[in-house]
């Protein structure tokens, strides 16, 4: 059985903004930037906001899961 995994957040603003190289002139960033964000499932917490704002993708979604895991430790 194949496992069915959900698209990370920049997956998702990928998604929206239509290619790497679109991404990345809107956000001001090298197209590499983009690729490596998208190789590792997550952007720098400084990035996140931005993304958010510019695409709608929530920036929780956006961040390294550990990081993401200790926010959402605090607020509950």
């Amino acid at each position: 059985m194949s496992e069915i995994s959900c698209p990370t957040g920049i997956e998702l603003a990928l998604n929206k903004a239509g290619t790497q190289a679109q991404l990345a002139q809107i956000l001001g960033v090298t197209q590499q930037s983009i690729s490596e964000w998208l190789r590792r499932g997550w952007v720098p917490v400084d990035r996140a906001e931005e993304i958010e704002r510019l695409t709608g993708v929530a920036r929780l979604t956006l961040i390294k899961p550990r990081l993401r895991e200790l926010l959402e430790s605090q607020t509950n």
